[in-house]
């Protein structure tokens, strides 16, 4: 068909084209197949097969006349319309073909030029090669074009060296601004840090500073993108945490008044360095603020930006997450006394974590541990072993001062008390050593010497109730002596050298001083009685014979065994050991009721402090007394 001819086409054929098709539109058809029938497929046959004229009218179902013919008419009508414009354009363009060709073939185009556009233009008015006609003014501006061709090519080569000196300079500076980067990246992996392609970002380097046996909360903050910065030095985006440095801070105070704080440390030139510390403070504040809500026994609270820590002073420690922008407002202040011990605090707390972590990892190396039984890991014991700690070291102030008080107090009777403390070191000096003196404390041990056969020994073993203690006799000085608490007032824990924390039968310092209040009077009375009683019943057996008489009275141990006395219990000496009540501290308290002279009966007091007093020495007043006692 000619390209140019504007006739329609033939209709597409819309019979099948194939069986499949006819079988598919069969099957389109409502009832398919089945309504299919011989004289039906016989009357389709026929009716294709006949002329388009002839057309069984009976078969044709009724339309309304009126709108067919409608719509033929707009049809009819568009098509008109359509053919209107082809053929108007289609002379539009001939006219300007052949307006252009007159002006090379006049008698050519002039067959196909319209008469109304040759009357109102002419032929030859238009022409294609007009333009390429040299003229005159064309020839005198050729010399001019080419200097300003030149002007402009010198141009746009000195916009061009421009351009590459811009160009080298920035190639030099991007050199350098690479070269301050991955300098710090090599010397970031230098010092251990682990330097890497980041997951998320394949063409952007990053570092871990995390540690791999950290909270599962904690392990997305251990990872930062490595950027460039302007000036070309490595700037870490810290994700979460925001691009501010944290730490955790100690702060002790007694009596509402801050008495020490643990320091907060300088902005730190190593960035990598700094955000570890930062994830660290932080996985250190979550754990305490989950411990803290298992410690209210333990006088813990939980504050909206602290977590506070009460003890049996009224002095309180608290723990805070804060930045480290507050470094330089805390160290225009001066030094408080207390500053070293929450420094002390502070580095414990890292320690106990970083023990943590190194126990995750050991778990986790052991083989043959079911992933289905492993639940939610327990808070950390950070807090406890320093509550454990601190509660021991109040009570061992205590016995020091109780056990220096009593000594002192028999020391200026005259006896020979004393005691050791004995505390076992801890087993190395790595980290693991120390943290697992925090976390099973082994206590500490008392050796005390009353009089040269009294002798105890006090074990004290810290506990997360409290201190206990155990106390077990000690054999005398001399081999072929005994013991006279044994039999006296023996410890309700001597059964055995137990150290277990069942088996400490003391569980406070109370019942403990009771024990030995109670035991120091029992032991000063057979002390003497094994000393000054044979040499004294003697003298007394001596008098009564130069004096006639037969009966004398004997010295006796009282059935309190804090006393020797006479049969009757009138006379003699008696023993205590109260506490005084001015200074809180224990002292020796004697009454004696002896005779002296012709006033018959006298009753005397003798009292030693840990400061002294008394007068004389504790044997020469019970010597004095037993041998002034009545005679019968």
């Amino acid at each position: 068909m000619n390209p140019l001819s504007l006739q329609s086409g033939p209709p597409p054929n819309r019979g099948p084209k194939s069986i499949a098709e006819f079988i598919q539109r069969v099957n389109a058809e409502p009832g398919g197949f089945r309504a299919l029938n011989q004289g039906e497929l016989r009357r389709q046959i026929e009716a294709k097969n006949k002329p388009d004229g002839d057309v069984d009218m009976d078969d044709v179902p009724e339309v309304d006349n009126a709108a067919k013919a409608r719509e033929l008419i707009t049809a009819r009508d568009e098509l008109l319309k359509n053919i209107n414009i082809a053929h108007r354009t289609a002379m539009s363009t001939l006219d300007l073909i052949s307006l252009l060709l007159s002006k090379e073939t006049p008698v050519q185009a002039a067959a196909t030029l319209s008469p109304e556009l040759r009357n109102l233009v002419g032929i030859g008015s238009l022409g294609a090669t007009t333009l390429d006609a040299p003229t005159a003014l064309t020839q005198s501006r050729i010399p001019d074009n080419k200097m300003a061709a030149i002007g402009m090519r010198l141009l746009a080569v000195n916009k061009a060296a421009d351009s590459l000196e811009s160009a080298s300079r920035r190639l030099k500076t991007e050199i350098g601004l690479e070269t301050t980067y991955w300098n710090e990246v090599r010397e970031a992996s230098e010092r251990g840090w682990s330097v890497f392609r980041h997951p998320e970002e394949p063409h952007t380097m990053g570092v871990k500073f995390g540690f791999s046996s950290t909270a599962p909360d904690f392990k997305a903050n251990s990872i930062a993108p490595m950027r460039r910065a302007e000036d070309g030095t490595v700037r870490l985006e810290h994700g979460r945490l925001a691009g501010v440095s944290k730490h955790l801070q100690v702060t002790i105070s007694q009596h509402d008044k801050v008495v020490g704080q643990s320091p907060l440390p300088c902005p730190l030139q190593d960035h990598v360095k700094e955000a570890r510390d930062t994830v660290f403070a932080q996985e250190l504040w979550h754990e305490l603020n989950r411990e803290g809500r298992t410690l209210l026994a333990h006088d813990v609270r939980l504050r909206k930006d602290a977590v506070v820590y009460t003890d049996n002073a009224k002095r309180t420690v608290s723990f805070r997450l804060v930045t480290l922008e507050e470094a330089d407002d805390q160290r225009s202040v001066e030094p408080k006394p207390g500053d070293a011990e929450a420094e002390r605090i502070n580095n414990i707390l890292h320690l106990l974590l970083i023990n943590a972590h190194r126990h995750n990892e050991f778990k986790r190396s052991e083989q043959g541990i079911p992933s289905a039984n492993r639940g939610p890991t327990p808070p950390y014991n950070l807090l406890l072993p320093l509550i454990t700690d601190r509660k021991h070291e109040e009570v061992m102030s205590q016995c020091i001062g109780f056990l220096s008080a009593l000594c002192n107090a028999l020391r200026a009777a005259g006896l020979d008390a004393s005691f050791t403390l004995t505390e076992p070191p801890i087993s190395g000096t790595s980290t693991e050593s120390l943290a697992a003196a925090l976390l099973n404390p082994t206590g500490a041990e008392f050796d005390l010497t009353i009089t040269p056969e009294s002798r105890l020994r006090i074990l004290a073993k810290p506990s997360t109730f409290g201190t206990r203690f155990q106390v077990c006799l000690l054999p005398p000085l001399r081999a072929d002596q005994k013991n006279p608490l044994a039999w006296s007032y023996p410890p309700a824990s001597d059964a055995s050298m137990r150290t277990t924390i069942n088996d400490m039968l003391y569980d406070n310092t109370t019942k403990l001083f009771q024990y030995l209040h109670s035991a120091v009077p029992r032991a000063i009375t057979w002390y003497y009685k094994a000393l000054l009683l044979p040499g004294i019943e003697a003298a007394a057996q001596a008098a009564a014979e130069a004096a006639g008489r037969d009966i004398w009275n004997k010295w006796i141990v009282d059935t309190f065994n804090t006393a020797l006395v006479d049969d009757v219990g009138e006379y003699g000496v008696r023993f205590d050991f109260p506490i005084d009540p001015d200074s809180g501290l224990p002292q020796l308290h004697v009454i004696g009721d002896l005779v002296e002279g012709e006033s018959g009966k006298t009753h005397r007091e003798w009292t030693w402090t840990s400061a002294g007093g008394g007068g004389e020495s504790l044997s020469n007043v019970v010597e004095h007394v037993l041998a002034n006692g009545p005679m019968s």
